[in-house]
């Protein structure tokens, strides 16, 4: 009986022991807020500017996942509604406990989703984008009667087909080229509160985020924005069913959207610019409105912080490999410049 007693005991020891294990390690994988939920938020107000200003629509937590809608960027609902008339309609704005300004707030696009059959694009490539050349002779952006808003004749409708997963315009254009595309849901707007207690439009784009349209903030994406107010005051709005780099329409076949994304913390983590992760690249967003120029500088000079800072190049291997590897796009004629680098060529980022 002593004999089956010590080996109860060394039992319930060995038991303790390796409840502790799996309760240390798991801590290890929770936000310090130990608990987490996945939160649905149905806004009753929308915005149309970026600014601490905003009472938010939620408050959620480190490790929390929230489901919400996005109304496309004229502010219509999955049904078609006209719930706010404005541009860039934007939901949020999501309070996160314990942002603070120089920390990193990162939120993972776990879900974008098309939830109507309908978009809207134009059929002219924007003035600016062209050689001043080139514009005598235009056709006229007014291609289509007033459906979207009274007024307005520049908005041609495309059709969503959900189940095929492809976009294309509701009427024949010419009869050459079959003007039918791959949907690619993205998220047009994403970003916190500015600096300075600033109200910023969501037309344009900066440090803080914004009208970025990058074509590949998509599902699974990973967004990296620098915070500037108490909370971050996340917002997401203008939802895209898919377009080429540049955004050159003007539009990205704009439509409502259903999201889920999660949301934690890099605290006391200060970054210059967003940055977005994929599964094999990594890209930077420099976002200067008319000057895109300025815009790659800041993206590049975003990705040499990144991998020193986080992958631990030294200041030569940063430089040497951007010479060799980096891809440098617009993301949007209007503000946004990219950087991008493959991931085959880093080695792991240090913890």
């Amino acid at each position: 009986m002593v004999g089956k007693r010590v080996e109860d005991t060394m039992s319930r020891h060995k038991t303790i022991r390796t409840l502790f294990l799996v309760t240390a390690a798991a801590a290890l994988l929770l936000p310090a807020t130990g608990r987490t939920e996945t939160v649905e938020v149905k806004p009753d107000r929308y915005y149309v500017t970026f600014s601490a200003a905003h009472p938010p629509v939620a408050r959620i937590r480190p490790g929390d996942s929230v489901i919400t809608k996005l109304l496309d960027s004229r502010g219509r609902d999955e049904t078609g509604k006209l719930i706010l008339d404005g541009d860039n309609v934007l939901t949020g704005p999501f309070y996160v406990e314990g942002a603070e300004a120089g920390d990193t707030l990162v939120v993972r696009l776990e879900r974008v989703r098309l939830n109507r059959d309908w978009g809207w694009d134009g059929t002219r490539v924007s003035l600016d984008a062209l050689a001043p050349r080139s514009i005598e002779g235009l056709e006229s952006a007014n291609c289509c009667e007033e459906w979207l808003q009274p007024g307005r004749r520049n908005a041609l409708k495309w059709t969503l087909d959900l189940e095929r997963g492809i976009i294309k315009p509701s009427r024949l254009l010419g009869s050459r080229a079959k003007l039918e595309f791959p949907a690619h849901p993205t998220v047009g707007c994403i970003g916190v509160a500015p600096a300075l207690r600033q109200a910023i439009s969501s037309g344009p784009a900066g440090e803080y985020g914004g009208n970025l349209d990058y074509n590949r903030m998509d599902e699974g994406a990973i967004v990296s924005l620098p915070v500037f107010e108490p909370g971050a005051l996340l917002m997401l709005g203008d939802g895209h069913a898919g377009f080429g780099d540049g955004e050159l329409l003007g539009q990205g076949t704009e439509t409502s959207m259903d999201v889920q994304f999660s949301v934690s913390l890099r605290k006391r983590h200060r970054i210059g610019w967003p940055r977005v992760e994929h599964p094999e690249s990594l890209v930077t967003l420099g976002a200067t409105t008319g000057a895109l120029e300025r815009g790659f500088r800041e993206a590049i000079s975003e990705m040499l912080r990144w991998l020193m800072t986080d992958y631990g190049l030294t200041q030569q291997e940063a430089h040497t490999l951007l010479g060799l590897a980096a891809e440098l796009r617009v993301a949007s004629w209007f503000s946004t410049s990219m950087c991008e680098v493959p991931k085959k060529y880093l080695p792991p980022p240090r913890r």
